[in-house]
């Protein structure tokens, strides 16, 4: 990766955010010399856009002349594409007059040195000597529940719960959870906890959750049994 062409592409104006989010992973893939070569679906995968829209993108910012295209052979004897960022200063290029003819559109047809090309590895060229370490990692269940203000030992009693009842403990559920919550005016924290004291696997803000705890105590207004051998001491007497 080279530092300069990062911060020379972050000035670049391009008319296009999506555009500019690829300009700059080109950048990214990049040697000192502004060379690179990813594939479509490198870039659209890091960009988080279709193939089609890279290919786009792509096409747009050679037209715009930020960047050459030139075919290469690779060592097992596939074409695939060589670019070279051209990232003057803005100002020496100007946005082409169909910048509104192609927006982020999935309707733009893959140029024909794609159809030559087969899928290729999505490395990066090893002779550049750049690798992506970094992966979009998901949520562990301790992050989800604690954006839910669910941690502790709580969370810990529920994930072990979760696992007991083979249910996995996603954002969705949670939100669902939470919604139920609310209909049923009760804090989150506290339907967790009665889920895992009566062995629930979900919670519905209808059901019947105000059943008393069959372990508590009961006594009738008329019960006086309780007070029997006590000793009540008033104090100031």
């Amino acid at each position: 990766m080279s530092m300069l062409l990062m911060v020379k592409a972050m000035q670049c104006k391009v008319g296009n955010a999506t555009r500019k989010l690829v300009l700059l992973k080109l950048a990214d893939n990049a040697n000192d010399d502004g060379v690179c070569f990813p594939s479509y679906q490198h870039i659209a995968d890091q960009c988080e856009i279709t193939r089609r829209s890279a290919i786009s993108h792509i096409e747009a910012l050679i037209e715009m002349g930020w960047i050459e295209k030139k075919e290469r052979k690779t060592k097992e004897g596939n074409t695939s594409n060589l670019y070279i960022l051209r990232l003057k200063k803005d100002g020496e290029h100007s946005s082409p007059a169909s910048e509104n003819a192609s927006p982020d559109s999935e309707n733009i047809s893959p140029p024909p040195s794609e159809n030559i090309s087969p899928r290729t590895s999505h490395s990066i060229n090893q002779s550049i000597n750049h690798k992506k370490t970094s992966q979009k990692k998901s949520q562990s269940a301790v992050e989800i529940l604690a954006s839910f203000g669910i941690e502790g030992e709580l969370a810990e009693d529920f994930i072990q719960h979760r696992k007991a009842k083979r249910a996995v403990i996603t954002n969705t559920a949670m939100a669902r959870l939470k919604k139920q919550a609310d209909l049923a005016k009760l804090p989150l924290g506290e339907v967790v906890a009665m889920m895992i004291e009566r062995g629930w696997q979900g919670f519905q803000a209808d059901w019947d959750w105000k059943i008393a705890d069959s372990k508590k105590p009961k006594f009738s207004d008329d019960d006086d049994s309780w007070w029997r051998g006590k000793t009540i001491e008033i104090r100031g007497y």
